[in-house]
């Protein structure tokens, strides 16, 4: 069952996790733009534009987990 909790804004390893998550959809983004340039232009520009909407939700992730840390004292 997927977690919907904030716990590990409290990890020593919040960044890591965040940028495990960014790393995700960066490398969707790349090869999207890899596709789009050599294979299929539609099917490229699908892949890259999810792998940056993807990202959204990981910076919106880090803000709140920052403000949770910061209100927590940690």
């Amino acid at each position: 069952m997927p977690r919907y909790d904030d716990s590990v804004a409290y990890a020593s390893n919040w960044r890591v996790v965040l940028l495990a998550d960014a790393g995700f959809g960066v490398v969707g983004a790349l090869v999207g733009l890899v596709i789009l340039a050599t294979v299929h232009v539609v099917m490229g520009a699908m892949l890259a534009s999810a792998g940056l909407v993807y990202l959204f939700p990981v910076v919106r992730r880090a803000r709140h987990w920052a403000a949770l840390r910061r209100e927590a004292g940690l």
